[in-house]
């Protein structure tokens, strides 16, 4: 496989290794310890249209009464306790597109409606799903478990924050994890270094790409099932380097150690495991279990089924937030085009995960309104 540079492809190689050590283990914990405290709480997820418009209620002089009305809907759902507002980190790579004036307030309203909690990366929730699948065929050894809620410091994944070339001990370290994690989403984005994010350039640059690999096989897509399959081929060799590790981990649990340092006996056995996945996808169950990797391929199958329509570079950022949002919250805001693919007949996203999907203003601040007055949702 290669990528938009035309160079072989590294990603379906990439183990997605787990952070390791004090720091590492304590930032679990807190993980934890925060999927306990929003366990009475329901997550809703706003596309970045739904937060421009909350912001706009915040901070512009002149907004529609409409707006207002939405903007005190999400600040009452809560203070009641009933709702929060998680980002992720392509949420905050498409609000760095606006203004640093519009960016650090929408970033400031995060402050508030977020909780400061952000979903893993997909890389994260990927190896999650995957490790799941694994540990079913050898439950002596299972994986260790991990919530999907972190911090907006660790959004773009867990980083150690030991500085390059300095000793510190296990206690500083974990006092610096501990400190971040305390960090609002305003101040973590006030650290990111001027044009740190590409969000357009890299998004333009991948619709491209994604266009020329679609005219390659556009004589073979006759169907949308045949698009589907296309599409979770593509996906699931994305995790060819996860069930390697895997696999390496496991056979070293059973005492095997030349098979657990056997890369090539590995990277087989992931290859393997994506060709699985790519016919078990086929399954509505099995697309319950593993929404990282089918959404994203659902949504492209059905732009490449569609004659004569291309994928846009905004269409990436939104499909990515309906693999967010489907699975892991109780409602998605989204614009008008998106929810009309997720909701439609030959797709149904939205009955499969069990998320309720919403377009305009009035409907998201109406349903905002009855979870809060009687839990409805």
């Amino acid at each position: 496989m290669t990528g938009p540079d035309g160079q072989e492809d590294e990603a379906e190689l990439y183990e997605w290794p787990w952070g390791a050590g004090a720091a590492a283990d304590r930032a679990l914990a807190l993980q934890w310890d925060l999927a306990h405290q929003l366990v009475d709480r329901v997550p809703v997820f706003l596309d970045t249209r739904f937060w421009i418009w909350a912001r706009e209620a915040a901070f512009d002089d002149v907004v529609d009464e409409k707006l207002i009305s939405f903007l005190g809907a999400l600040r009452l759902a809560v203070q009641s306790g009933r709702a929060f507002f998680p980002v992720t980190a392509d949420l905050i790579e498409e609000f760095s597109k606006q203004t640093p004036e519009c960016f650090a307030q929408t970033m400031h309203l995060v402050d508030h409606l977020s909780l400061g909690v952000a979903l893993v990366p997909v890389s994260e929730r990927n190896a999650i799903e995957i490790e799941a699948l694994l540990a079913q065929s050898h439950p002596a050894h299972p994986p260790v478990p991990r919530p999907v809620w972190t911090k907006a410091v660790f959004a773009f994944g867990y980083e150690d924050l030991r500085p390059k070339g300095v000793e510190i001990s296990d206690r500083v370290l974990i006092e610096l994890t501990e400190r971040a994690w305390q960090a609002k989403p305003s101040e973590v984005a006030a650290t990111y270094p001027t044009g740190v994010f590409d969000a357009r350039g890299e998004s333009e640059r991948l619709a491209v790409f994604l266009k020329e690999q679609e005219c390659l096989h556009e004589h073979e897509i006759d169907t949308y099932a045949t698009a589907v399959r296309y599409e979770v081929a593509g996906a699931t060799s994305m995790i060819t380097g996860i069930a390697a590790r895997e696999f390496r981990r496991l056979a070293g649990a059973y005492g095997k150690l030349q098979l657990a340092e056997d890369i090539e006996a590995s990277r087989k056995f992931g290859r393997e495991t994506g060709r699985i996945m790519s016919l078990a996808l086929q399954q509505d169950e099995n697309r319950r279990k593993f929404p990282s990797l089918y959404i994203q391929a659902a949504l492209h199958a059905a732009v490449r089924y569609r004659k004569g329509q291309v994928i846009k570079p905004n269409d990436l950022f939104d499909f990515r937030h309906a693999a967010a949002a489907l699975p892991h919250c109780k409602a998605f805001f989204t614009e008008s085009k998106l929810r009309s693919l997720i909701t439609s007949g030959h797709m149904r996203l939205d009955t499969l995960y069990g998320c309720k999907v919403m377009h305009t203003v009035e409907e998201a601040t109406a349903w905002l309104g009855d979870l809060v007055i009687d839990g409805a949702g």
